[in-house]
């Protein structure tokens, strides 16, 4: 068996004014309507503005038979947005995609941009071929999932990559882990396994700087530790060079979150 990337316990910066994840926090308690809640920014999981799911082309639910069922926008409330569906007892995969944005960034905020969110290799090449003081037209879009568990029924199809172009798969069952574990996760580009994917993970309070990376090995595999009970994501950007007519640069986005069982102070539902 291939060795998985070792851990490493290192700040990743993520200030830049055109980073934001995008999550999907599952409820504490979900129930058969499940309500998810979709916050965009990077001080996990604060929002800094409320998304516009209306806009999103693809959001659904994997039911624990591997069924889908469509998720629907059910209004913002404050900073946040709302997403509910029908889920069913077991492992609920909840999954969107945004539609692709162009952005163009000058190149001292597309440069840090490389450097503080896990893309040192691209600004490298810049580097290389000497286009560090060149602006960036870049495309990306977000595909992010979060998993919720109901009733005592662990069945689901939460190993599985779903037709996303970036996604985080658990290889363990998420809610049978504990606080001290790892979970091995696979990252999956296009369906495929990517090795080198520069993967943070955090908790709330963490703040916007990671509390820890690792990069995924040939396999696309890697080890997340477990510090806390409660609310974890675990993000990554990964980036292509198409060098298309409208944009250089693409980028995908994903982030998967889901609820550590164990004892943990749990914010009010703002949601009915």
């Amino acid at each position: 068996m291939a060795r998985v990337a070792c851990l490493v316990f290192v700040p990743m910066l993520v200030g830049t004014a055109s980073a934001h994840d995008l999550w999907l926090i599952p409820p504490a308690a979900p129930k058969a309507k499940l309500v998810v809640q979709a916050a965009v920014g990077m001080d996990f999981p604060n929002s800094e503005f409320a998304p516009d799911p209306e806009r999103y082309p693809r959001k659904f639910i994997v039911r624990p038979d591997g069924t889908q069922s469509p998720l629907k926008s059910a209004g913002k409330d404050g900073m946040s947005a709302w997403l509910e569906g029908e889920a069913a007892p077991g492992i609920n995969v909840i999954a969107v995609e945004t539609a692709p944005k162009i952005l163009a960034l000058d190149a001292d905020r597309f440069n840090e941009y490389l450097v503080t969110d896990g893309l040192p290799h691209i600004f490298r090449l810049r580097a290389k071929e000497k286009t560090l003081n060149q602006p960036a037209k870049e495309r990306y879009r977000k595909s992010p999932t979060a998993l919720a568990m109901i009733g005592p029924g662990k069945n689901g199809a939460w190993d599985k990559p779903l037709d996303l172009p970036l996604q985080i798969v658990p290889l363990q069952n998420p809610f049978e882990r504990k606080v001290g574990d790892t979970i091995r996760v696979r990252v999956y580009f296009q369906k495929t396994p990517l090795a080198d994917a520069n993967l943070g993970w955090q908790h709330p309070g963490d703040g916007d700087t990671a509390r820890g990376t690792v990069r995924t090995n040939t396999k696309g595999e890697a080890l997340i530790p477990i510090a806390r009970a409660g609310l974890i994501t675990i993000r990554l950007t990964h980036m292509t060079r198409p060098k298309m007519p409208d944009y250089e640069w693409e980028s995908f986005w994903t982030t998967l979150t889901f609820r550590v069982p164990g004892l943990a102070a749990v914010a009010p539902e703002k949601h009915e």
